[in-house]
């Protein structure tokens, strides 16, 4: 089972660690097991360069470019994205400046990246354990033009 962290980032933070997010993992994964009192300033250099994640936002995108079935639940803030022919399900909760996505399928999982790479080219997706990173970017059309 596949868990990941995915967080939006300012702008130009993005620009900034766009060639070395292995900065930025290592700020999330010392906020992650860190014990007061360094917590809270992690927690404040996290929330300026991050985004606030609209459930809303992410509704409307997801919708529009997850292929699959959106299911939402407002009382938890989360999502099931469900495809239906595979019979594959993943969780993505929401919280206010990171994701949590639970999935079981390699092939779903990159299809909801695929969607959340439409959404905002910022997002970087962070396995849980902080060991492994990326950052979700549209994947290029390989048409070839003459």
């Amino acid at each position: 089972m596949a868990r990941y962290w995915i967080y939006l980032f300012c702008d130009e933070v993005a620009y900034s660690y766009y060639h070395r997010p292995e900065k930025i993992v290592e700020l999330l994964r010392e906020y992650q097991y860190q014990t007061a009192p360094l917590k809270s300033i992690y927690h404040q250099q996290i929330e300026f360069i991050t985004e606030r994640i609209s459930f809303s936002r992410l509704e409307l995108g997801l919708n529009e470019h997850f292929s699959g079935k959106v299911e939402k639940n407002l009382e938890r803030n989360m999502f099931v994205l469900k495809d239906e022919q595979m019979k594959e399900e993943a969780l993505i909760i929401v919280q206010k400046r990171r994701l949590l996505l639970v999935s079981e399928h390699a092939a779903l999982t990159e299809r909801i990246f695929q969607a959340f790479s439409h959404i905002s080219p910022f997002f970087l997706a962070v396995d849980i354990h902080f060991h492994h990173h990326q950052w979700l970017l549209p994947v290029a059309n390989e048409r070839k033009f003459a």
